[in-house]
């Protein structure tokens, strides 16, 4: 009696969980390792990519249609603001290194001074562009929220009209009824 065993639930549970994973892990491998595994795997990749594909040419054309800039023509601008900022650079260290070579012609100061207005001046319209951009982005989000809801209303007067459609339906078929219950009261 001195070498009794007591239960031990975890040791059971332990060696139940060992048995079972280890068959389970052979046959899910088995399983993965199968052609038909990766078929339906790959299957399931390329319908994902169908839908995303579908989605972004419909957003796409309702963009077009709407006349709002998609998230590739704001990139493209940004692009653009990119490139032209640093042809500006450029130029402002070409002009900056000609300027301290030509410091007494007063006429490469006037074009210098020139050449800083129009950068000025574009960038003031690059800010416009981007303010202009940046309506478009809140009109954009004023125009769903708009239309989700009318969507809302008139799925509200088409539930009102199907009920009104589904009480006069329900009055015709109950009025023939009374009215043969009144002819037999005449009787």
């Amino acid at each position: 009696m001195d070498q009794q065993k007591v239960f031990d639930p975890f040791l059971a549970w332990k060696e139940v969980y060992d048995k079972t994973e280890s068959y389970w892990g052979k046959v899910i491998g088995e399983n993965i390792q199968r052609d038909e595994f990766s078929q339906l795997l790959g299957n399931v990749l390329n319908m994902n990519l169908q839908y995303q594909q579908a989605v972004n040419e419909v957003t796409g054309r309702y963009f077009e249609q709407t006349n709002i800039p998609t998230k590739d023509d704001v990139a493209n601008v940004a692009s653009l603001v990119i490139n032209v900022e640093e042809k500006i650079e450029g130029l402002e260290e070409r002009f900056d290194d000609f300027e301290t070579n030509q410091e007494n012609n007063a006429a490469v100061r006037r074009e210098l001074s020139k050449v800083k207005s129009d950068m000025k001046a574009l960038d003031k319209k690059l800010d416009r562009v981007l303010a202009a951009l940046e309506g478009q982005q809140q009109l954009q989000e004023t125009l769903q929220e708009k239309l989700q809801e009318q969507l809302q209303q008139q799925s509200e007067k088409l539930q009102t009209q199907l009920l009104e459609q589904q009480m006069d339906l329900l009055d015709q078929s109950t009025a023939p009824q009374t009215e043969k219950s009144k002819q037999e009261v005449n009787k």
